[in-house]
């Protein structure tokens, strides 16, 4: 077949493709049926078909350009990327993820029990007998988180350590949530030894720290990323808890639905502890050690405290009941 009996045969469908081509530039957004879209992607597999055919019949140079210039448009309208989710992202946000926190309290106040109870305890006890700290956290550890801090942050850091030590706090951070939440697989235990060894340890350090010239500085640096952060390890603990127990309280469910029920909470909760996990990373990076004034740290800690608690336990309550009745969630 000649090029030009070869372009009068599928001069039409050419044509009908350029049409479709034109009245969207994304192929998602086609207006009209299903039918139309599967009909857009058959005209484009035989374009594709006709620039394989005209290459290798040696049809003419302009015809060949015609062709590829056609199915490139079309592969690029067909595979084009999903637009990015900020609706589902909102939803989630403002939606699902303290409404999954709220119908999971059960298990985020253990997770908030299992984590600051030793904290505290361990913290308690520093004030009676600082010898103790030593059989719970090596003394050299503790000596060294109390040089780390003696000299303050009165001169702030630089961008480059800032930028350094926020990907080291995004990797260390996220890996302790993901340990509390991996691990409670096994019917929560895991779960419950990460949130009571953290705890310790962390009690432990700010116990020794206290009671050194180094206190405040400490106290200034963790405030503001502190409330972030440690609320999102009790809550990637809680997850961990709801996957755990998932298998074992089912409640008047069968076990298979009790299982997916909790592996949606638990997903959902860690998702959302992520989130602050990244935040806190953000904070800690270049907040926490710069040369604000005390006061000015202390207010914002405050402030992020108080968001916490109004938006895991108090934001747009009725709203979102009714919301979650009209989607289903419950």
């Amino acid at each position: 077949m000649i090029a030009a009996e070869f372009a009068k045969q599928r001069h039409k469908d050419w044509v009908e493709l350029e049409r479709l081509l034109a009245s969207s530039p994304r192929a998602r957004q086609l207006r009209g049926t299903p039918d139309e879209l599967s009909r857009f992607a058959a005209l484009y597999r035989s374009a594709c078909a006709d620039l394989a055919r005209a290459r290798a019949s040696g049809y003419p140079d302009d015809l060949v350009d015609y062709l590829n210039a056609l199915t490139a448009r079309a592969h690029n309208v067909f595979y084009v990327a999903p637009p990015f989710p900020l609706g589902r992202i909102w939803r989630f946000f403002s939606l699902l993820f303290p409404l999954t926190v709220r119908r999971n309290a059960v298990y985020v106040t253990a997770g908030l029990l299992l984590f600051y109870g030793p904290m505290l305890g361990t913290i308690a006890l520093s004030v009676f007998d600082d010898q103790v700290l030593y059989q719970l956290v090596p003394k050299s550890m503790l000596k060294q988180f109390e040089k780390m801090y003696e000299k303050g942050h009165f001169e702030g850091r630089g961008e480059t350590a800032d930028m350094a030590m926020t990907g080291f706090y995004v990797r260390h951070n996220i890996g302790i949530a993901f340990g509390c939440f991996a691990s409670g697989i096994f019917f929560g235990l895991g779960s419950v030894i990460t949130l009571l060894f953290n705890g310790v340890v962390i009690g432990a350090v700010v116990g020794f720290v206290a009671r050194t010239p180094s206190s405040m500085n400490l106290l200034s640096f963790i405030v503001g990323h502190g409330p972030f952060e440690l609320t999102a390890i009790c809550i990637s603990g809680a997850a961990g808890l709801r996957l755990g127990f998932g298998a074992v309280i089912t409640g008047n469910r069968r076990r298979s639905d009790s299982m997916r029920l909790a592996a949606r909470d638990a997903v959902r909760l860690v998702l959302g502890a992520a989130v602050l996990l990244g935040g806190a990373a953000l904070i800690e990076g270049f907040w926490s050690p710069s040369s604000l004034p005390m006061a000015v740290k202390f207010g914002f800690g405050g402030a992020c405290a108080l968001f916490l608690v109004w938006y895991l336990a108090f934001y747009g309550w009725g709203k979102l009941q009714l919301r979650a009745e009209a989607e289903g969630e419950r």
